[in-house]
């Protein structure tokens, strides 16, 4: 800490205020240049070699030595110093790149070259500023209940961060950006009252108002337990990842209608605001290449994406939440797109696998049978397929090749038969939650049906008003099987030689024990087909001793 002495006048820091906001309220305080201010403040020149770097990096996260010779210099603890940076919100709003001392631009909308804020708490405060402005979550104030505001009123530039200019002292609450008409770093700064900027109120019980509380309480506490996330909480970095995703396709496929039927009218008018500028100017409120990557530029864009995609994450299970996002599958379809199974997973990387079973709840209605059956779409939480084969190998060993009869006439519906419907269920079930085509699963289970014998009975199946638990049912038997072993191995017996099955003498005496007429041989080859079926699991069909002529088969 040589070099560094204790400054002569005290200033607290406020509770939840920025690092810069901090040191420029003591630089105005004592009436310091900010370059001077952070060069008394600076352990060494090793790190930060001008005030430029020291200014922004500082906020962003402090090295050890910084921290300490900051709180050798001001009397307040290294720890309450680094709680100022936007380190603090490492891993939950945002990621830092420490060896750069960055933010990085994969975690979801990271953000901290710019600011917003709010007028109200800049005039009660003497111009500190709240450290949470600086992510791209931020969007409302809960203390004045008045969504944040983007830009100065004077010039109408963005606030960005640590805008001051180091010959100068720093001017709390005032816009300290470049003037418009100026030029240089050492020009006229615009200098405008940011405490005068109008604000966008919002009623006490505002959605908006909601969202932005869940907001903070999901990164205090670095994970969600709301709504979809009951059942099986996630880290808070899972949760922005799910939020960002929806979001940024409710900015990107919501219509004026859309907005206005889920929102209050002021929050609605502010975004319609907001995109009727961007459109006159020829700018996207929401770049379409890749939407919702970066945080909005806009506070009521990031409320209007935010609170419309938490409404639809706090449904109290995964079926709900399907339900509740299925108009913005229909949004996107209606306006050309592709949104389907193999497209949602683009919404956004680092989604959870909860968000996942929402999306594959919502596209539930648009999925063919057979898909439903391989998306587990009745299940509690439904999944994409699995990308190996253990499932389907598991199942192909427990499963005849004509499901149980105790089964399958519970599931049979008109036209098709029993002898139909045994075969394709036993199919069906090799679907669920596996990457199985119809005639893939057909012949794993000896080949018994066709795959488009498999689709006309699921068909069948879909139109009948027991459809859902039918689907419920064949997944949980197809979790059963996977998990619990089963005694006989249909797939090895599928394969034995039957050829020596109820042997002519055996038949003989079991005929003569229960006084029955042997018959002239077609009587013991339908009982040997009989016990062939219900031995090897397979059609009675594809016994050896079945015969080819009506009279066997009558």
């Amino acid at each position: 800490m040589n070099g560094i002495r204790t400054l002569p006048i005290r200033v607290d820091p406020l509770a939840g205020e920025a690092l810069d906001s901090w040191l420029a309220a003591i630089a105005y305080r004592t009436q310091t240049a900010w370059a001077d201010m952070l060069t008394a403040l600076r352990p060494t020149r090793s790190e930060v070699t001008t005030y430029s770097a020291g200014q922004s990096n500082w906020t962003v996260y402090l090295y050890p030595d910084e921290a300490a010779g900051i709180a050798a210099a001001t009397g307040v603890d290294a720890a309450v110093i680094a709680a100022m940076t936007l380190a603090r919100y490492d891993g939950t709003a945002l990621a830092i790149d420490k060896t750069r001392r960055c933010v990085t631009r994969a975690f979801p909308w990271g953000r901290a070259r710019r600011s917003r804020y709010c007028p109200r708490c800049l005039a009660d405060t003497a111009g500190r500023w709240q450290l949470q402005w600086r992510l791209g979550w931020a969007f409302a104030c809960t203390v004045h209940r008045c969504l944040l505001v983007d830009t100065c009123p004077g010039c109408g530039q963005m606030q960005g961060l640590n805008p001051h200019v180091g010959e100068a002292i720093p001017q709390p609450a005032r816009c300290a950006l470049r003037a418009p008409d100026g030029a240089g770093r050492s020009s006229a700064r615009c200098g405008g009252d940011l405490t005068t900027a109008d604000v966008a109120p919002l009623a006490a019980d505002h959605p908006a108002l909601r969202a932005q509380q869940l907001l903070l309480d999901i990164i205090s506490a670095d994970r969600g337990s709301f709504g979809v996330y009951g059942a099986q909480p996630i880290a808070a970095r899972g949760v922005l990842a799910d939020i960002r995703a929806v979001a940024s396709r409710v900015l990107a496929y919501a219509g004026r209608e859309d907005i206005a039927e889920r929102l209050p009218d002021d929050l609605a008018s502010a975004y319609e605001q907001v995109r009727s500028s961007h459109i006159a100017s020829r700018q996207s409120p929401n770049p379409t290449s890749k939407p919702g990557m970066a945080a909005p530029g806009r506070a009521a864009t990031a409320a209007v994406g935010v609170t419309i995609a938490l409404s639809i994450l706090s449904a109290p299970d995964i079926a709900a939440g399907g339900a509740a996002l299925r108009w913005i599958v229909h949004r996107g379809r209606r306006n050309g797109l592709a949104v389907n199974t193999t497209t949602v997973p683009e919404w956004g990387r680092g989604a959870s696998t909860t968000l996942a079973a929402v999306q594959l709840s919502a596209l539930a209605p648009f999925m063919k049978p057979s898909d439903q059956l391989r998306y587990r779409t009745a299940t509690a939480i439904p999944s994409h397929p699995a990308k190996n084969e253990s499932t389907a190998e598991r199942l192909a060993h427990q499963l005849p090749t004509m499901l149980w009869p105790e089964w399958s006439l519970r599931f049979t519906v008109a036209p098709c038969s029993p002898l139909q419907m045994r075969p394709a269920l036993s199919a069906a079930i090799m679907l669920v939650g596996t990457k199985l085509n119809l005639t893939a699963a057909a012949q794993r289970t000896g080949s018994a049906v066709t795959a488009a014998g498999i689709s006309r009975s699921l068909q069948f199946l879909s139109h009948d008003p027991r459809w859902g638990d039918t689907l419920t049912a064949l997944a949980r038997l197809a979790d059963f099987l996977s998990t619990n072993a089963v005694p006989i191995d249909y797939e090895r017996r599928r394969h034995l030689d039957y050829q020596s099955l109820l042997p002519d003498e055996l038949w003989a005496q079991i005929c003569q024990d229960t006084a029955t007429t042997p018959g002239a041989g077609l009587k013991a080859d339908v009982a040997r087909c009989m016990l062939f079926e219900r031995l090897s699991g397979l059609p009675a069909s594809r016994s050896p001793f079945a015969g080819n002529t009506g009279e066997f088969r009558t």
